[in-house]
């Protein structure tokens, strides 16, 4: 399983589920979307979700 909650215990707290990563993965991945995490040790981390045109509501 490429995502899933490390021990409480590491993480230093037990608040989470840890279920927002793969319930946006499914989320992409059923609407065909792009998915990217860069994490920078220090700096911090970004999530792009990003849809295709496709997949986007015209206002």
């Amino acid at each position: 399983k490429p995502f899933k909650q490390i021990n409480a215990l590491k993480r230093g707290r037990g608040d989470g589920t840890g279920l927002g990563l793969p319930l946006t993965k499914a989320m992409v991945e059923a609407n065909r979307a792009r998915f990217t995490i860069t994490s920078t040790p220090g700096e911090g981390t970004l999530v792009e979700v990003g849809f295709p045109s496709t997949r986007v509501l015209a206002e």
